[in-house]
């Protein structure tokens, strides 16, 4: 049985645990960031006392469940009225925190959807802000208003680039974290927000130090697209770099996507200054290239599960 660890947030690491998911004989210990102060996360958090990971770590939590009825009950959310914006698994999740510990509410919810031998961590259960250093200058703190700088009107990528990503205050990763990355066969970086996803999961104290120690294998799957805001004019380089940075080590594998993406998909994102990503000529044999992009009825770009099975499955086994 092959110990599998995937870090990051959101959506591209939902989509890679659907791919996972379905390869034998491994177990799977998906880390999620703390840092969430957006959305039902942000509500629950702001109102209830909430923790900052609730959205994260529920989302990947039904990408593992194998029950169609469950997981779509979990994902329901609620439209209008009190309730407007959350979903299920959100106030089901914080209810059970709220009437036992973090640890059993997390024990009940991996039962709940019948995860086996697989597990879902937040980094840290303690409350903590994300901050990030302007090259300005200036500061901006929490997670939500990391996430759409981009939509202040004075806005400028040149001005406002983030330099630099950080805690406040300073906390610790969780032992269950450090220790599943210390007993990891393979360690999976997942594509989405590097700044306000990935990092996130490497800045509490103990968890690049683990990455670092272990002799796990290292593998980035890269974004399929820029972020306007945060990786703007970035290339594949500059990804690898700032992973590497905070990691503490080399990767041994980066998937790129080499897909064709039709011009109007590109158009469309153009206008939200979103482009692909770019190798720049960058010659390096690290680097593994699979068609990963997929696109949607909305014409919305996503990373195909299947070819990241496809993947992984080789460099797992």
């Amino acid at each position: 049985m092959k110990k599998i660890v995937t870090i990051g947030g959101g959506t591209g690491h939902s989509q890679v645990l659907l791919a996972l998911k379905s390869i034998p004989d491994i177990a799977i210990t998906a880390i999620c960031p703390s840092t969430d102060s957006g959305g039902s996360t942000g509500t629950l958090q702001r109102e209830y006392d909430g923790s900052g990971y609730t959205g994260d770590l529920t989302k990947c939590i039904i990408a593992l469940c194998d029950d169609e009825i469950m997981s779509k009950t979990l994902s329901f959310r609620y439209q209008n009225g009190s309730l407007d914006g959350h979903p299920v698994k959100n106030l089901l999740f914080h209810a059970l925190e709220k009437v036992s510990t973090p640890e059993h509410a997390l024990e009940t919810m991996w039962k709940i959807c019948s995860l086996g031998d697989h597990r879902v961590l937040p980094i840290t259960h303690e409350k903590t802000e994300l901050c990030a250093r302007l090259s300005m200058g200036n500061t901006i703190s929490g997670e939500t208003n990391i996430d759409t700088i981009a939509r202040n009107p004075l806005w400028n990528p040149d001005v406002h680039s983030i330099s630099e990503i950080y805690l406040k205050p300073a906390v610790a990763a969780s032992r269950m974290a450090t220790d599943a990355v210390a007993q990891a066969d393979c360690i999976v970086v997942c594509p989405g927000d590097l700044y306000s996803s990935i990092i996130p999961v490497l800045l509490p104290i103990g968890m690049k130090e683990s990455v670092k120690n272990s002799n796990a294998k290292v593998v980035l799957i890269l974004n399929i697209m820029t972020k306007k805001g945060e990786t703007d004019n970035y290339t594949a380089e500059d990804f690898i770099e700032r992973i590497e940075e905070r990691l503490g080590k080399r990767v041994d594998h980066v998937v790129y996507n080499d897909a064709f993406i039709p011009p109007h998909v590109l158009l469309k994102y153009s206008l939200e200054k979103k482009v692909e990503l770019s190798l720049c000529g960058v010659e390096d044999d690290r680097i593994i290239s699979a068609p990963l992009a997929a696109i949607s009825d909305e014409d919305q770009i996503f990373t195909n599960p299947a070819i990241v099975r496809e993947v992984l499955t080789k460099i797992i086994q």
